[in-house]
């Protein structure tokens, strides 16, 4: 009587499924990393908006009124606040939307290629001389809860 082979390994079924199952968590893992990754360059964001907002604080100490101009160094005619209009690893600009004698906005916006481009949910981060903060995604709607 011949006998059986005993056989082992893995049938080609068992390794799809086994290639589908890591599949599906690789690609749950890289989004959910993504998402993590954008939320934590919004930061680059928002210590650039502070650091506005705390220069326009002294500025409005010495002159009177709130600046209307980044980017500026000592001595410049008008004089402008000593802060970088885009952030230091070029994620985001940063422009003073008014300012006046009495009330300012400094807003970020995401560069094109800076790599949050697809940042759908904070489109546009803004803080004011009473210090509201404010956020709103790629549709115009408030997203300040989920941004700052």
């Amino acid at each position: 009587m011949a006998q059986a082979a005993n056989r082992t390994g893995f049938t080609l079924i068992e390794m799809m499924i086994v290639l589908v199952i890591l599949a599906i968590t690789a690609s749950y893992a890289l989004s959910s990393y993504r998402r993590h990754l954008v939320r934590g360059y919004r930061l680059e964001a928002m210590q650039g908006l502070l650091a506005a907002a705390a220069e326009q604080e002294k500025f409005y100490l010495t002159q009177g009124h709130y600046s209307d101009r980044l980017d500026a160094v000592a001595g410049d005619d008008p004089p402008g606040l000593p802060v970088a209009s885009v952030t230091p690893h070029r994620r985001y600009r940063l422009a003073i939307e008014f300012a006046d004698a009495s009330a300012f906005r400094v807003v970020a916006l995401p560069n094109e290629h800076g790599g949050q481009a697809d940042d759908v949910e904070c489109r546009r981060i803004s803080i004011d001389e009473s210090g509201r903060r404010e956020a709103q995604d790629s549709t115009g709607r408030d997203s300040t809860p989920r941004c700052w």
